[in-house]
């Protein structure tokens, strides 16, 4: 049996064994990485790439270290459900639907046997065979295991509003992206997950209140492992391209573990602040005394509110000046891995790039 059809059974098997069990949803050892990449080319932009060699020194990683490759449908459902997942439990994830992924890393995948995810604009579908898989390319990945899930139709910056758009038919037309995009992805590939990947991993707390009530799940683009207590209308992801895709890299973000966590304050991560401040509670044991943050490689301050609440603020000591920047928070975990959270912030009004 393939791999890919036996890891699927794994899951399966668990909801058959273990109906309605909730131990599991909180262990935050219950987890996932999910890997997440655009181009798998040499001539594309290295922004966005990770070359043939690299992306086959990613996955002979998973493979060597004895990590298990599930599709991604199967690890939220068993997340959301309370059902156990193995230790060094991995989704693979491709933005955009380019054509390097049919033609460079479908193979090598289809090798390894394993599943992965793509994230489909399906108005772009069809637009620029050089770059985008075509339908009938990305049926023949579906039937050979792939999940082919939402990227919106037209890949717009989610928040940027039209010339005299009101905020209501600003919302009604990104309603529209995401359904018309499920709808064509159903209709050409006969699959309809409603998992949704935020284009350019844009966001606001409107948006993920639309997306919950649409009944989908979000995937963004920030950092880090995710388990029961994540944010399901916002998941964090590995990105991996260019300066980020060394195995010295790669090996302990995919190692790293999930903490329970909660952002408490701001109410919202959409700001105009270039050293905006953020105040994180935790829920569980954790080494919070060894807690350290970091933006753009540079130390921030980390100020206990109160310790016995595990109620942190952490506060950049340097300006932000991109459209977005993270502020990434690790501590020791078990085994020589690190817990890992990412604070994902977006300021607008600034041009990407």
């Amino acid at each position: 049996m393939p791999r890919l059809f036996r890891n699927t059974l794994f899951i399966s098997v668990l909801a058959f064994v273990l109906p309605g069990q909730q131990l599991w949803a909180q262990n935050t050892d219950n987890q996932a990485v999910v890997l997440q990449y655009h181009h798998i080319s040499s001539t594309t932009p290295r922004s966005t790439s990770v070359t043939a060699d690299e992306f086959r020194q990613h996955m002979e990683y998973l493979r060597d270290n004895h990590f298990t490759v599930l599709p991604l449908p199967d690890i939220l459902k068993a997340l959301k459900q309370g059902l156990p997942l193995p230790d060094k439990t991995a989704a693979i994830s491709f933005d955009d639907a380019y054509i390097s992924v049919y033609k460079t890393a479908f193979p090598l995948l289809r090798e390894f046997g394993w599943p992965f995810t793509v994230f489909v604009p399906s108005g772009l579908i069809g637009s620029n065979p050089k770059l985008y898989a075509s339908w009938e390319q990305l049926r023949e990945m579906a039937a050979a295991g792939a999940t082919l899930a939402n990227h919106s139709v037209s890949h717009p910056y989610f928040l940027a509003h039209n010339p005299g758009e009101t905020d209501t038919a600003w919302l009604q037309r990104i309603e529209h992206e995401i359904v018309d995009s499920e709808q064509k992805i159903l209709q050409e590939t006969g699959q309809s997950h409603k998992i949704h990947a935020y284009p350019f991993g844009e966001y606001n707390p409107e948006i993920k209140q639309l997306l919950a009530k649409l009944g989908y799940i979000g995937m963004a683009q920030n950092s880090g492992p995710i388990n029961a207590a994540s944010d399901f209308e916002a998941l964090p992801r590995f990105p991996f391209s260019g300066v980020y895709t060394p195995i010295s890299t790669f090996a302990p973000k995919v190692n790293s573990l999930a903490f329970n966590v909660t952002i408490t304050e701001p109410s919202s991560l959409v700001t105009s602040e270039k050293k905006p401040g953020v105040v994180l509670d935790f829920n569980g044991s954790y080494r919070l005394e060894a807690l350290t943050c970091f933006v753009n490689n540079q130390p921030m301050k980390v100020a206990v509110l109160d310790a016995a609440l595990q109620q942190y603020r952490i506060v950049s000591l340097t300006e932000n000046g991109g459209r977005r920047f993270h502020y990434n928070c690790t501590a020791p975990g078990r085994d020589g891995r690190h817990y890992w959270f990412s604070v994902p912030w977006l300021n607008p009004a600034l041009p990407d790039g």
